[in-house]
């Protein structure tokens, strides 16, 4: 275990210990940012209805407006619809299923390195 000790330069504890500071400070950001999130969302979903049921698009503010958009955006590609499209396409549920996992299994792989931060689950009793 000494030895073990001496491997770890002070350097490396530092940088340690600013690493879980931040990641303490990130973690309570972000709760933060999700209290935040939520309650913004159930303004906006008052606004919104409030804006519907009065026939208007927009709202002027103090310093621009606000605006009840409307956007559409398509839906993920799953493997279920590329394999339905295909056997419209070709005819063929076989072929239409071996074209599939072909398409599914040349998908490349991207592997990543992170650090993760576990941490021990206080007993209560």
């Amino acid at each position: 275990m000494t030895e073990e000790k001496k491997k770890v330069s002070h350097e490396f504890v530092q940088n340690v210990q600013k690493y879980l500071e931040i990641d303490d400070k990130i973690n309570h950001l972000k709760h933060m940012m999700k209290e935040l999130n939520a309650e913004k969302k159930n303004n906006e979903e008052f606004i919104l209805n409030y804006l519907y049921e009065i026939e208007e698009k927009s709202v002027d503010i103090t310093d621009g407006k606000l605006i009840r958009n409307t956007y559409k955006t398509q839906g993920p590609i799953k493997k279920e619809l590329i394999q339905k499209t295909l056997t419209d396409i070709v005819g063929d549920s076989n072929k239409a299923t071996n074209i599939t996992e072909q398409i599914i299994k040349a998908r490349p792989i991207i592997e990543k390195v992170s650090l993760k931060r576990t941490k021990q689950k206080v007993n209560d009793n």
